[in-house]
């Protein structure tokens, strides 16, 4: 069944199917957590351009899973992280990947990570971090099994909710303005 797939860096020329996965990534981010922040009209819109951006960024990688006839059906987006103010001071993040639900269970994102992986070891990249939306189960499935573990923990809340639990922790109500 893989044979069917080709993993390939992203051209421009896949800027239109690259938004439509990036839009379907979206919508099925924002289905698994209600509380997720909501991409805008406006930032909807904008995506091509940012899609582009990330095609030309000199220490990115976007590798696309082309199917033999369905065309691209999957893409990873990666990057190269300096801060030598850490140890390690380059890591590889995982931006976003998605594959389309009816190719899933198939090796494709396990493919796409793989040749993701290359770009980051050739780049002399041996740490890697990525973020998935809480509520996501097929991603939090997929990512533990290729040996992510949580490392740090991103948290929100609406400002008016802490104000209604800070009252209740104080006891009187400690918040002006």
């Amino acid at each position: 069944m893989t044979a069917d797939y080709t993993i390939r860096p992203a051209q421009r020329i896949d800027l239109d199917r690259l938004a439509a996965l990036q839009l379907a990534l979206q919508d099925h981010l924002e289905a698994s957590n209600p509380d997720l922040w909501r991409m805008s009209d406006q930032t909807r819109a904008q995506i091509k351009g940012q899609l582009a951006a990330r095609l030309a960024a000199p220490e990115g990688c976007v590798l696309v899973a082309e199917h033999a006839q369905d065309g691209v059906v999957g893409v990873i987006h990666g990057r190269i992280v300096t801060n030598k103010g850490y140890a390690p001071s380059r890591t590889g993040m995982v931006d976003q990947a998605f594959v389309q639900p009816q190719h899933r269970r198939r090796g494709v994102g396990a493919r796409l990570v793989a040749e993701m992986c290359r770009f980051f070891a050739a780049k002399g990249v041996d740490d890697l971090s990525l973020r998935y939306v809480t509520g996501n189960e097929q991603a939090a499935a997929f990512w533990t099994a290729l040996g992510f573990t949580p490392r740090i923990v991103t948290a929100g809340a609406s400002r008016r909710v802490v104000e209604v639990c800070l009252d209740a922790h104080l006891g009187v109500s400690q918040i002006s303005g």
